[in-house]
């Protein structure tokens, strides 16, 4: 896929994505800072408050690891194998892009993890916990791998951009629907076990947003010649 070029161009498009939607940047800045300054505290405090019942957490656990992006990624591959060999060829190419979508989304989640380091809320209850990597505290390589690594959040970033292709290429209410409903109870899972701030996957969902976007804007001429 990476052959063929599928990821050929995407940068470029996140860059004009983003310089055409420059006005929105300022505001979503501010909604940002706002929700880290004055609901991700108190909002994780009332989650933790909660009683966790076992069969409860487990479920949510459970949508954790299915929104894990290996798994993701896998799922994906399957069917876009299953699809091939069954000869959908839009559902397969779709699919396709879809899975491109997930596994840039997963790599620029490495990437801006590295960059913020931010403290999880199930390590401490600082919110402005950020770069942890500049700080004496993280002495432990595991501390930078899951203590200090919050923002943003890798299951809801490639959920998000892998299901972007699928919304985008077929024009189903009920599927788009489903989807946004899938997306929110990833963001949800992550948030009830207190893996992430709520303002981690505010922006793991911009972010993906914009990724599986731009995937799909420089495949959509696949899509385009199957239907020709």
């Amino acid at each position: 896929l990476l052959r063929d070029g599928y990821w050929r161009g995407v940068f470029t498009a996140i860059i004009q994505l983003i310089r055409q939607h420059l006005i929105f940047i300022p505001i979503l800045l501010i909604v940002i800072l706002a929700l880290i300054n004055w609901v991700d505290l108190p909002f994780t405090i009332w989650i933790k408050k909660v009683e966790l019942d076992a069969h409860a957490y487990t479920f949510w656990d459970f949508i954790c690891s299915c929104a894990e992006g290996g798994f993701v990624a896998g799922l994906l591959f399957t069917i876009a194998m299953l699809a091939d060999y069954f000869k959908l060829k839009q559902f397969a190419l779709v699919t396709k892009i879809s899975l491109m979508a997930s596994i840039y989304g997963g790599l620029a989640n490495g990437v801006f993890k590295f960059i913020f380091n931010r403290q999880r809320p199930a390590i401490g209850l600082d919110q402005w916990h950020f770069f942890a990597f500049f700080e004496s505290g993280a002495k432990h390589f595991s501390d930078l791998m899951y203590a200090y690594n919050s923002m943003p959040s890798g299951h809801v970033i490639s959920t998000m951009a892998a299901v972007m292709p699928f919304m985008l290429a077929y024009k189903s209410r009920a599927l788009r629907i489903g989807l946004v409903i899938w997306v929110l109870i990833v963001a949800f899972s992550r948030i009830y076990t207190i893996n992430h701030w709520l303002s981690d996957v505010v922006v793991s969902s911009i972010l993906g947003i914009i990724i599986g976007l731009a995937v799909y804007q420089v495949n959509a001429w696949r899509i385009i010649r199957d239907e020709a």
